[in-house]
Order: structure tokens, then sequence, then C-alpha cells
């Protein structure tokens, strides 16, 4: 096996690690080997990677949290780059401008989401409270538009900081330029290897109070425990049609339950596949194509995945 690749960078060393299982950094526990992997914290850990990988003339694949995320058995060519940090890490980087009536506030991209709702709350930040439980981290939630509780992240977004790929020229992207509607953006269905790496979000939040924004939060974490399954899972997988929800047709299709290899549907929430411990990319794949065939052979109703696919050799 290759060594592992030590770099330098202002903030502490990049280790760059050959053959990684990729399955020990999605939820859904599923994934081959990344050719090489680098988990990093910051903005000067991301460009002493990404300079290490254009001298190697490698693609890049940039991930977050690793939820919503399906891996191919074959794992991922090039450089997977991790980028996230602790809950407390990512909070002692967030910029604020505070004014009278509302704030500015900057978050890194590898902020933990749920984390970032518990602060706003905390801090009396009206419009990201929907985000206390939710998996995954702020890079991976704004290029997907996620969201939840009637809440986007589009809602109240401002920015977008990214690196261009190869050179690493920093750009500040304005909210608009995403083109976001209901789970999408122009860079979530941009091909993939992207030639960008998120770094960071600006919001503009309304002031509100922290003891009600506290309440809700609480409301929502604990709502996500009752609802949906806990374990190895991706989040929801199909998009909600116009005027119903993908859990629903699921279920009055009678799905419930049902297994495809080491896959199950959720019997608590149809929207939710579980890895019952051995389950494989395609499996996954056969479970969602058998979803979206039924659910149109009774309701005529073809279901779209949420859920991006990445990898293959």
């Amino acid at each position: 096996m290759a060594e592992t690749i030590q770099l330098a960078s202002r903030t502490g060393e990049v280790k760059i690690k050959p053959d990684q299982d990729m399955s020990l950094f999605t939820t859904f526990r599923i994934g081959g080997p990344a050719e090489f992997m680098a988990r990093v914290t910051d903005r000067a850990q991301v460009e002493a990677a990404l300079e290490w990988v254009e001298k190697m003339d490698l693609p890049v694949t940039s991930i977050g949290g690793g939820s919503n995320l399906l891996v191919d058995d074959s794992g991922i060519s090039g450089l997977v780059l991790a980028v996230r940090a602790s809950g407390k890490a990512a909070e002692a980087m967030i910029e604020v401008e505070d004014d009278m009536h509302q704030v500015r506030v900057w978050v890194p991209a590898q902020m933990p989401i749920s984390r970032l709702g518990h602060v706003s709350a905390e801090r009396g930040w009206v419009g990201l409270v929907w985000c206390a439980g939710l998996p995954g981290v702020v890079g991976g939630a704004t290029v997907n538009n996620a969201g939840a509780h009637g809440g986007e992240m589009i809602d109240h977004l401002d920015s977008v900081d990214v690196l261009r790929l190869p050179d690493r020229s920093f750009e500040r992207w304005p909210a608009a330029r995403l083109a976001a509607s209901y789970r999408y953006t122009v860079l979530k269905y941009a091909p993939r290897p992207r030639d960008v790496v998120v770094l960071g979000a600006t919001f503009v939040l309304p002031k509100g109070d922290p003891a009600e924004l506290e309440r809700q939060a609480r409301e929502f974490s604990e709502w996500r425990k009752q609802a949906q399954p806990t374990g190895a899972c991706a989040g929801s997988v199909f998009t909600n049609p116009e005027g119903t929800y993908a859990g629903y047709l699921i279920d009055q299709a009678g799905l419930k339950g049902r297994q495809v290899g080491g896959v199950k549907i959720s019997e608590l929430h149809g929207n939710f596949l579980v890895n019952t411990g051995k389950a494989t990319a395609a499996d996954v794949r056969e479970m969602i194509q058998m979803i979206q065939d039924e659910v149109y052979r009774q309701f005529e109703i073809r279901l779209v995945p949420e859920i991006e696919q990445v990898g293959g050799r």
C-alpha cells in the first residue's frame, strides 16, 4: 500500500491518505475506496491539498458530512476532499456583523448544519432554526439547497465563497448565481468532478427571541428523532412531488419494510433507506428503481431521487 503523504499548511498538517474506505465517510456507510483522501478543516488546508492534487493532475471530489450521498462500490478516482470540522471548532470561525435589526453571518463550509441551527437559536438569529437535528455540513447543505419545516438554505443566503479549480482562485458568488429552487442549485447538478470547492456561506438574518427560537430548535430535533430512522441512512431519498410527499406515496404503495440485498425501506418513514449492515451501492440503485417503478405503476407519479450518486472507475 502507498504511504500517507504529509503536507504543510498555515494551520496545520494535511495528510493525504491512499485507498480510504468511503463507507467510513458517508452516513449511508456504503462505498468503495477513494484513491486518495484528505480531511481538511479550513481554507489553508483546502489550498494545500488542492496545490498537491494540481501537481499530481488528479480529479477532485469534495464532500461535506457525507449525508445525501451514495458512493459507487468501485470507489472514487483521484482525491476526495472531506471538508469537515467539529461543531466547536467551526463555531469559532463564524464571523458576525451586527446592527440593530439583523446580523450578517459568515459560516464556514465545514460547520455541522445541526449545530448552526442551535447556534442561531441561542444567539437569537431568525431563519436557520429549521437546521437543528439535520445531518451534514453547511457546504453540502448550500450546494443541495437543503431545507425542512418550510425553510431552506436559499431563504436567507447572501453569498457563497468558493475556490476555483485548478488555479485555486477565490470567488464570492451572490446567492442568485446558484439559481436555487427546491433541492436544486447549479452546483448540485454540475458534472462531477466539479470545478469549485465551497469554503463558506454568508447569511443575512433578522433578530428574534432566543428563548422562542431555542424552543423551536428542541422541538425540531425531537421530531426528527421520533419521525425519522437513526442508523446508517442518507436522509430523504426522493424529492417530494408537487402536492404530495414521497414518503406518503411509498407508504401507500405498500413498500415500507421492503428489502433489496442489504438495504431496507424504513418502516418508520418511507422516504428513508436503511443500510442493515452489508448494503452495497448496487442494492440501493436497485431499490430506487423498484420504488420508482412501483409508485409510477400505482399512482402515475415518477419519483425523482434527491440523493447524489458519485464515483465509479
